[in-house]
């Protein structure tokens, strides 16, 4: 495989790419140091809704990651910078308990709320709670935020629903979009993008998800590199949008990059 050159920066998701169902991937410690050590800029994508960014954190510490906090990228982060630049006060949370105190500024309500946001809340996805979103979407006329629309997701080793699903049930039912934060929405990828303050040419993405990681950064005009951990199924291979490498887990990466 051709050696990638005058790369100094990289988009790496975490769940399936640094670790997948909570254990760690061998090889991705040793790969984080190998980038810290030519002097990569690196930014960690996730599009986990459940847990808050300092417990992301302190997760990636045990697991013993050599990472910062602010290069932690979440929808969450993206929907704080919405609800504040649209000048949003009441909302109505559909999310793990976990994040709650994420939104500690807002006041949270299931009367008119100005906008309701929708998270992975796992089996608690329930016809009442579906229903009392659409009423609240469809009767009440707020705006909906998908923390991301992930279809599917590992979860005890087997691929499981994910928010996706759910949230496409509420846009058909009401007639209304949502309004995207997370993977594969451009502007996630452009906000990271932004923070690295590189150009795009010298930025790679390196996910496992074929839809979410991989055709979302290339529609953002980003190359991508897709690993075969994670989310990986062999039909990827067959999907219209493919990565413009693709190696077997990140600890390939260094030796592609040419370290």
């Amino acid at each position: 495989m051709t050696e990638i050159t005058n790369v100094k920066g990289l988009l790496i998701d975490l769940e399936g790419v640094l670790y997948s169902d909570n254990k760690l991937i061998s090889g991705s410690i040793e790969a984080i140091k190998e980038f810290r050590k030519n002097n990569l800029k690196l930014r960690f994508l996730t599009n986990t809704t459940t847990t808050p960014r300092n417990l992301i954190f302190n997760k990636l510490q045990d697991f013993g990651f050599n990472i910062k906090e602010e290069e932690i990228f979440t929808p969450i982060i993206a929907t704080k910078n919405y609800l504040r630049d649209n000048r949003v006060k009441r909302i109505a949370l559909v999310t793990n308990v976990e994040i709650i105190e994420e939104f500690n500024d807002y006041e949270i309500t299931q009367k008119n709320p100005e906008v309701v946001i929708m998270g992975d809340i796992y089996k608690n996805f329930k016809w009442e709670i579906l229903d009392r979103i659409f009423k609240l979407v469809y009767l009440e006329n707020s705006a909906l935020i998908a923390l991301h629309q992930n279809k599917y997701c590992m979860r005890d080793g087997k691929i499981s629903l994910d928010l996706g699903p759910f949230v496409k049930a509420i846009e058909y039912s009401s007639g209304k979009k949502s309004i995207l934060m997370g993977k594969p929405e451009k502007n996630f990828f452009y906000l990271a993008v932004k923070d690295l303050e590189l150009i795009k040419d010298n930025i790679l993405m390196i996910g496992d998800d074929i839809t979410s990681d991989i055709e979302g950064s290339i529609n953002a005009n980003l190359k991508a590199i897709q690993v075969k951990t994670g989310k990986f199924q062999e039909k990827d291979l067959e999907h219209p949008t493919q990565p413009h490498y693709r190696i077997e887990s990140i600890n390939e990466l260094p030796k592609l990059l040419g370290y």
